[in-house]
């Protein structure tokens, strides 16, 4: 917190170093020149929220964009799974940028959450699409990390669930616009396609996204990020009961495994 906090100090500072040589030396003159600056703080505070909101905009659209084809080249269980990682990553970004300690138990729970995703990632024989799927799912994991750390900061400028749910929403479909375009264009789908898009839309990004953007501004950002972990596990469990997805013993044995080392990774962190 304290790194974004002076990120976001030092980008209006930096303009003040040019007019250094004309600040006022009495100190009516100093108070002259404060009171007709005043009005600017809001602006200041604004144009800083702007630059967070940007940010959960660029990294959130990115976290999408590798996660889909995660999805793509592994399946959903595991792309979710891989995704989780990010609590991980919350600890490592507090180490580097916040001088946090990691905990004793940190790389332990690292080696077994790996060693539980690869139980569930290498069931079939080893490809390019089974790397290409690992290395999406990590930058899925990364920024979505970074994103949550976002998210927890913007709580200084006091923006309601409803706001900060809707600017990130049109905010990421802008940074996302790009990539499509590129990709595979504006196409719609059939009707049928369609409807599952839009019951997608309500049930998982609508109000989905409204309780994570809720819960996280209450609770601390380890705590949050825990509670996540059930994404991946009711993942595995609805593509197996809905979509026929297979599911052997071997994927079950990772999907707990990794569960339980990202957990003990992050056990003890406030």
């Amino acid at each position: 917190r304290n790194f974004f906090a002076a990120l976001l100090w030092l980008i209006p500072y930096g303009f003040t170093r040019p007019l250094a040589p004309l600040a006022p030396r009495s100190m009516s003159e100093r108070h002259g020149l404060v009171c007709r600056l005043a009005w600017l703080a809001p602006l200041v505070h604004r144009l800083n929220a702007v630059w967070i909101f940007l940010g959960l905009g660029f990294f959130f659209a990115i976290d999408l964009w590798a996660w889909h084809r995660a999805i793509v080249y592994i399946g959903a269980g595991p792309a979710t799974l891989m995704g989780n990682l990010q609590v991980v990553f919350v600890a490592l970004l507090a180490f580097f940028l916040f001088g946090e300690k990691l905990k004793k138990m940190f790389w332990p729970g690292v080696v077994l959450a790996l060693l539980g995703i690869a139980m569930l990632t290498l069931n079939n024989p080893l490809g390019s699409s089974v790397w290409l799927g690992i290395v999406f799912g990590i930058l899925t994991a990364l920024t979505y990390s970074i994103f949550i750390i976002f998210l927890k900061y913007l709580e200084v400028y006091q923006a309601s669930a409803q706001q900060t749910l809707f600017w990130v929403a049109a905010l990421t479909a802008l940074f996302l616009l790009l990539p499509t375009l590129i990709e595979d264009g504006l196409t719609l789908p059939g009707p049928r396609a369609l409807a599952i898009l839009l019951l997608h839309a309500l049930i998982s990004s609508v109000l989905g996204w409204w309780i994570i953007v809720t819960v996280l501004k209450k609770v601390p950002v380890a705590a949050a990020s825990t509670l996540l972990l059930l994404q991946p596990l009711l993942t595995s469990v609805w593509g197996h009961l809905f979509l026929g997805q297979g599911l052997v013993a071997v994927q079950v044995a990772g999907i707990c495994l990794a569960l339980f080392g990202i957990r003990l990774a992050n056990w003890g962190r406030r």
